[in-house]
């Protein structure tokens, strides 16, 4: 039951975000991205495509309920980060661009959802609940530095980090996998691995294949996929 409510809540908020939220998004500005960019960044409204479409459901499905893994009283939070996060993402890999406004709207879905499923359920321990806030608040701290000593992640990043610690850090609180603080580490390691990695994957295709954005590429994917490598590991 709880597997079908979550699949259900996960894909019910990618595709109204993919569907409606998207296409209303506002398109940056020559002052705020430059010509250069604006020139081949596509639309936000030509991104509601079928084949997006298939793989964001197919996406928000599968996590929704891959997500009931999680300790019970943060199921909310990932399903949002299920669905609502996977469009946001799946905006960030078409464009390289995280809009704030459908961020936004992803926080305070997060916010709700985290209150609800706490309310329905047992919730955490204070310190735990503490140290999932400290995690994130660390975790976006660190990307904040990357992003002021690199030109290589854009502010939005900065923003999901945020999520990405909090969300990685709830499954240290498993019988499993216990450590709220070693959970978030085994998160940003492994976002910070898989945006290593994709960074060199994208400069080796673009050698072959010269691409308009250059060396530009979406982190978004890579900070998403974190919490997901930690709940895996927790369940070693």
């Amino acid at each position: 039951m709880w597997a079908v409510l979550g699949i259900a809540v996960s894909c019910g908020l990618a595709l109204w975000h993919l569907l409606v939220t998207v296409p209303r998004l506002t398109e940056p500005t020559v002052e705020e991205v430059g010509e250069e960019v604006l020139a081949v960044k596509p639309r936000y409204a030509s991104l509601v495509t079928p084949t997006r479409t298939a793989i964001v459901i197919a996406t928000a499905a599968l996590c929704g309920f891959l997500s009931t893994l999680a300790p019970r009283w943060s199921w909310g939070v990932w399903w949002v980060w299920s669905g609502s996060v996977a469009t946001l993402v799946a905006v960030d890999q078409a464009t390289t661009f995280l809009p704030v406004r459908l961020w936004r709207r992803c926080v305070a879905e997060s916010v709700v959802a985290l209150a609800t499923t706490v309310a329905a359920t047992s919730p955490p321990p204070i310190p735990t609940l503490a140290g999932c806030l400290a995690v994130a608040a660390a975790s976006t701290g660190f990307f904040w530095l990357m992003w002021r000593l690199s030109s290589s992640l854009g502010y939005g990043d900065v923003r999901l980090a945020a999520g990405t610690g909090f969300v990685g850090a709830t499954t240290g609180v498993s019988s499993v996998h216990p450590g709220v603080l070693q959970a978030g580490m085994t998160t940003l390691l492994a976002a910070t691995v898989l945006g290593a990695l994709l960074a060199i994957a994208t400069t080796l295709i673009r050698r072959r294949r010269p691409s308009p954005w250059g060396s530009a590429f979406a982190y978004g994917p890579a900070l998403w996929s974190g919490p997901w490598a930690a709940l895996v590991i927790s369940l070693g």
